[in-house]
């Protein structure tokens, strides 16, 4: 297997078009599909078919994607890792990051990284957990900080987690809200709330509160796994719901949202580091880790 093949297969799999795909890498159609064809015999697996869609990958096919993907991203990490060791202050660094982090840790991280690393290109993206674990995988991500929620566990051996601090929520509802002045959660059993994030996401820590003081778990009409729609739903209704406290400090949320400072203390969120075990950063992803954790070291 060679490598300009799992690069002639990403390009068909990424464009859906054999014709598209050669045009982008410069070759002809018959020479692309030529080195599909010796990757597929190689393998023993057909990886494309043709659809009303274009050209898709079949159910193997996908599986070797991300496989693919994989050593696409350890060559580029390589490369640039060779570079940076010599002393090159570019290249490239991809983060994921759930909504905490993104707020209260990434601007600082990122603007200090940039003092050193002036000609790097830095990428930081949306994600949560356990979603994440497939990006870093597939290598999209060169690391993640997200919180560990719900029972699924991070795969023991493939991924490496570091806790760098734990999150403090709070329950969120509109300035006014008339139940704005409840200093218990069972003085909010009756409230309509709104599950934020994803399926075990912040919205846990109030079902385990609710389960503390022995009442049934909410009922959510509205879950909204978008942090950049989830003020706005929350400021011009009688919905509560549960976010990380840095949301309410932000210049375009303050004074239109409000914390409801309830007696029963909520479980902060453990926010970890996720990279892959085994594979080693590259120079400027070690920089990043280092003032990740100098930022996070007095949170707690």
């Amino acid at each position: 297997m060679r490598l300009s093949q799992i690069r002639d297969f990403l390009a068909v799999a990424e464009t859906g078009s054999i014709r598209a795909a050669a045009r982008s890498l410069g070759l002809t159609q018959p020479a692309l599909t030529k080195s599909l064809r010796q990757l597929e015999a190689e393998l023993g697996a057909v990886l494309i078919t043709r659809s009303v869609r274009g050209v898709v990958p079949t159910a193997l096919g996908q599986a070797f994607l991300a496989r693919a993907r994989s050593i696409d991203g350890d060559l580029r990490r390589a490369r640039e890792e060779i570079a940076q060791l010599r002393g090159s202050r570019e290249g490239s660094l991809s983060v994921g990051a759930s909504t905490a982090p993104a707020i209260g840790v990434l601007p600082s991280a990122v603007v200090k990284l940039r003092q050193s690393w002036p000609e790097a290109r830095i990428r930081v993206s949306d994600t949560s957990f356990p979603g994440v674990l497939a990006d870093l995988r597939e290598g999209r991500f060169d690391l993640a900080i997200a919180p560990k929620l719900g029972p699924e566990p991070v795969p023991q051996g493939e991924f490496a987690v570091e806790l760098l601090f734990r999150n403090e929520v709070v329950i969120a509802a509109r300035k006014g809200h008339p139940k704005a002045r409840a200093r218990s959660i069972r003085e909010l059993s009756g409230a309509e709330w709104l599950r934020s994030g994803p399926p075990g996401g912040p919205s846990i820590v109030l079902e385990d509160a609710y389960q503390g003081i022995g009442l049934s778990a909410p009922s959510y009409h509205v879950q909204c796994e978008s942090f950049l729609f989830l003020p706005g739903i929350v400021a011009i209704s009688d919905i509560v719901a549960i976010v990380p406290w840095q949301m309410l400090e932000q210049p375009q949320i303050r004074g239109r949202l409000v914390r409801i400072s309830v007696r029963e203390k909520l479980k902060p969120i453990e926010i970890n580091l996720l990279t892959r075990a085994g594979v080693p950063l590259t120079p400027i992803a070690k920089d990043f880790v280092a003032i990740l954790r100098s930022l996070t070291r007095h949170r707690e």
